[in-house]
């Protein structure tokens, strides 16, 4: 079935393209998305002034999918942009304009969630409905923080306003002058999902069963805590999992002695033998696929070889936690599977800046979303940039003149240009040269995979 509606961007030749969108679900849950082509407006002036590249701060944030019983996400996604002056070289500027963002048919949040029903209890504050917990709403204005621009905790849910559900929200972000003038735009995903599938151990009846008919999962995994920690959770309805495990996503301390959050659900379900769930069982999910970069060895569709590329397998996931490693606040770095010369420091990925001050994240998506993605919707910015979907490589998007010195990765060992230049070598001579480094199918040899950038393009 079909099941989400919606307009998205497409860069064909010189033209932009206005296209229905449709999220199609197959009998085994699996979504792919559609495109179909509705009209053509006259692409932006190459010659515009400025370069606004926008990514979410992670490739998906999920949320409880209710909050009557326990919480243990609200809604709150990030939004983070860079504004590139172009020119010889190319400028940063956070002063002089202002950025507004809003969600695409996202207007509301009536009858989308139970979440501003019990926030007062959860969190200990009055909020207006629709508004986030740190202030912002579905749309207004970014903040200038350092290098970039950022809008936090905006509570955006997985459905638009037509209720239909899609965890591939889209936000257009504008860029105006000190006369109010809109100068230049971008759309950038902003992925949210409630796919969580706690039910496939905590539903009446299951493997989680535990002899008491609660009516509710959420009450099974509550009843289980009291049973096994001595706690009274369900008289203390609803509960915050945050209040007493810490989250560092969420930036609440927990109580003294007891596990973060994080240690403590990915410990517990490595425990369970023939029982243990699969990251999609808890991370969103078939439907959703939150990873889904195209980059080749982050494993099959669905599988959860993606997750374990980088972060390991469950239990090597809740060992390393269990030995003090901080969640959220420690995660794979690029050079873990890049090599030393890739090292962003001690920054996270999220958090790092490579090329002229110009963050990993503007050139390459957010985590768990790299270009090219997987996801048609998540490729929209670098083909309205540059004309195909691999991360920003194309020296005139930022640059007025191409400087000629190739790759920004100086470790590349490409003689200068070739990012431009090695498509067209490819094409007359074959890749028996790219093999010496590359390995013999591309995927690696002593270099990276050719299909970083890449993706599956080649086998299309």
């Amino acid at each position: 079935m079909y099941v989400v509606g919606a307009l998205v961007l497409v860069l064909i030749g010189h033209t932009l393209v206005f296209s229905d969108v449709a999220v199609k679900t197959d009998r085994n849950g699996v979504s792919t998305v559609n495109i179909t082509s509705a009209k053509t407006v006259t692409q932006q002036s190459s010659g515009t002034a400025y370069t606004l590249i926008g990514w979410n701060d992670l490739g998906m944030h999920c949320i409880s999918p209710r909050f009557k019983e326990m919480s243990i996400l609200p809604p709150y996604n990030n939004l983070m942009v860079q504004v590139i002056q172009k020119g010889d070289p190319p400028k940063i500027i956070t002063a002089g304009v202002t950025l507004e963002y809003s969600i695409i048919n996202n207007t509301t949040v009536k009858r989308k969630t139970d979440f501003w029903q019990y926030v007062k209890q959860l969190f200990g504050v009055a909020l207006p409905q629709g508004t986030g917990l740190t202030g912002n709403g579905l749309s207004g204005k970014m903040k200038p923080v350092g290098d970039h621009f950022e809008a936090t905790g905006i509570p955006i849910l997985p459905y638009d306003d037509k209720l239909a559900w899609n965890p591939y929200q889209r936000a257009i972000v504008n860029m105006k002058d000190t006369h109010e003038k809109v100068i230049a735009s971008t759309e950038v995903v902003i992925p949210v999902s409630d796919e969580l599938h706690c039910e496939k151990c905590h539903a009446n009846g299951g493997i989680a069963a535990i002899g008491i008919n609660t009516g509710t999962l959420e009450g099974n995994i509550l009843t289980l805590h009291d049973l096994k920690n001595g706690t009274k959770l369900m008289a203390s309805r609803p509960v915050l999992c945050a209040g007493c495990h810490s989250d560092n996503a969420l930036g609440i301390a927990g109580k003294p002695g007891v596990p973060s959050l994080s240690l403590a659900m990915h410990n517990r379900h490595a425990s369970l033998g023939a029982n243990t769930p699969g990251c999609y069982d808890c991370h969103p999910g078939p439907k959703t696929q939150c990873s889904r970069s195209a980059i080749d060895g982050m494993g099959p569709v669905g599988n959860d070889s993606q997750c374990e590329t980088c972060h390991g397998t469950l239990q090597q996931l809740a060992d390393s936690l269990s030995k003090g490693r901080n969640p959220w606040l420690e995660e794979p770095s690029c050079e873990q599977c890049h090599g030393a010369k890739y090292s962003t420091g001690n920054n996270l990925y999220r958090n790092s800046t490579g090329h002229g001050g110009v963050r990993c994240s503007a050139c390459h998506n957010s985590p768990h979303a790299w270009w090219p993605s997987r996801n048609a919707l998540d490729n929209t910015q670098p083909i309205k940039l540059q004309g195909s979907a691999g991360p920003i490589g194309h020296c005139q998007v930022c640059h007025k003149t191409n400087p000629g010195n190739g790759s920004p990765h100086d470790a590349s060992g490409h003689p200068a240009r070739w990012r431009d230049q090695h498509g067209d070598y490819v094409e007359h001579n074959g890749t028996t040269s790219c093999q010496t480094c590359h390995g013999a199918n591309l995927t690696g040899g002593t270099g990276p995979s050719c299909y970083s950038c890449h993706g599956n393009e080649w086998n299309n």
